[in-house]
């Protein structure tokens, strides 16, 4: 079965405008997670979609052939616009069944490594689909909730709490998704009781969302996994 890598790279991004290109550690941001890709060797096909043209042109000029480049329609690239309805779109008149990983370009502390693991791990379970998760350093139950007028709503811990007691939880760290193109649309989600976890660090797991989180990840990126 042909496997296939998918970047998305949306162009409307409000909390950091022109995010996904913005010159991170001396390249556009989205060019590390193609690189990764392409070093890792692990697929038949690439694909960068966007709905800009300036965006995939961009890409192109850098890599060549050596991706396709699918301009998609701006109704699917809206601040609204889910990953479901995207990739939905994508497949719609894609008839032949698929392994597709999709990787997030504002996570960019994965490493080649993880990409042929997770693809090797979600072959060899059999898993319907395969999320990437690091471990919850924070309770859920630790959060609060505040009266209208700013005055706490205590949480039921008092002085009683003790992280160390707490049950451990997982969550996605928006770096790989894996699934086939039939499973994916059938369920219309990745997350299912036949979705296997693939772990991985706090650091490896990292997500840009606004610009702290951009000079964080940049910080990390220049101390760990400069080039050489």
């Amino acid at each position: 079965m042909k496997t296939v890598a998918i970047i998305l790279i949306r162009s409307g991004s409000e909390g950091l405008p022109n995010k996904n290109i913005k010159e991170f550690c001396g390249k556009p941001l989205c060019f590390w997670t193609i690189r990764q890709v392409l070093e890792s060797n692990y697929f038949d096909e690439v694909w960068v979609s966007s709905d800009s043209e300036q965006y995939l042109n961009l890409c192109d000029s850098e890599f060549g052939n050596s991706c396709s480049y699918l301009l998609r329609d701006e109704n699917y690239a809206l601040n609204t616009s889910t990953t479901f309805e995207t990739l939905e779109n994508m497949f719609s008149n894609m008839k032949d069944d698929f392994i597709f990983m999709n990787l997030q370009v504002t996570s960019p502390l994965r490493t080649v490594d993880q990409i042929k693991e997770a693809l090797n791990l979600f072959r060899e379970s059999k898993a319907h689909h395969l999320v990437s998760f690091t471990k919850a350093d924070k309770s859920k139950s630790l959060y609060m909730d505040k009266t209208e007028n700013d005055w706490l709503v205590p949480s039921c811990h008092g002085c009683s709490y003790r992280r160390q007691n707490e049950p451990e939880k997982w969550y996605p760290t928006g770096s790989i998704w894996v699934s086939t193109k039939d499973q994916y649309l059938n369920d219309k989600t990745f997350y299912t009781n036949q979705t296997k976890l693939f772990e991985t660090s706090k650091l490896h797991g990292f997500e840009i969302d606004d610009i702290l989180d951009f000079v964080v990840c940049e910080s990390l990126f220049l101390k760990y996994f400069k080039e050489d």
